[in-house]
């Protein structure tokens, strides 16, 4: 068992994961939180949300995606300060035409993700989201270069690569 620190941040992990009622994540938050979400494909320039502009993001994603599922990968703790290195998937429930993304395409993150922590509550949040190419046509040239290293009709094995 971990310590409360790394056990709130995995019970909001899940929260978040769940898609369930928004106060279920709301609940994790103090008052004055500060998520500051780095450069990144999808927000380019970053971007800082408060409490209410995590609630109203929160309500978005529950339209935007059908699930999503975070793969933790490790958690590292100290003192008030807990990082975690996780892969995001998520599937979205409606398209993107703007990135043209159709309903169903499964988007991928790698992110690492450092919250402190007070009394209990999650005052800061900092994630770096690593999104891959996400393209449909780069998933299908992806798909087609694995495919054909994995049969070993390929010159070269790229089995495994990661674009990022």
């Amino acid at each position: 068992m971990g310590s409360p620190n790394v056990m709130l941040a995995q019970e909001y992990l899940r929260a978040v994961e769940s898609m369930g009622p928004a106060e279920n994540v709301a609940r994790f938050y103090s008052p004055d939180i500060e998520f500051h979400e780095f450069p990144n494909r999808i927000v380019p320039l970053g971007r800082v949300r408060r409490r209410a502009d995590l609630q109203a993001a929160y309500g978005q994603a529950q339209k935007l995606l059908t699930s999503q599922k975070y793969d933790v990968r490790r958690i590292i703790e100290n003192g008030d300060e807990v990082a975690v290195e996780l892969e995001w998937t998520g599937v979205l429930a409606v398209p993107i035409a703007a990135m043209n993304l159709p309903a169903g395409h499964e988007m991928k993150a790698y992110v690492a993700m450092f919250l402190t922590i007070r009394d209990g509550k999650i005052v800061s949040q900092r994630n770096y989201d690593c999104y891959p190419p996400f393209d449909a046509a780069s998933d299908a040239m992806r798909a087609d270069g694995v495919a054909t290293a994995a049969s070993g009709s390929g010159s070269g094995s790229n089995a495994g690569e990661r674009n990022g």
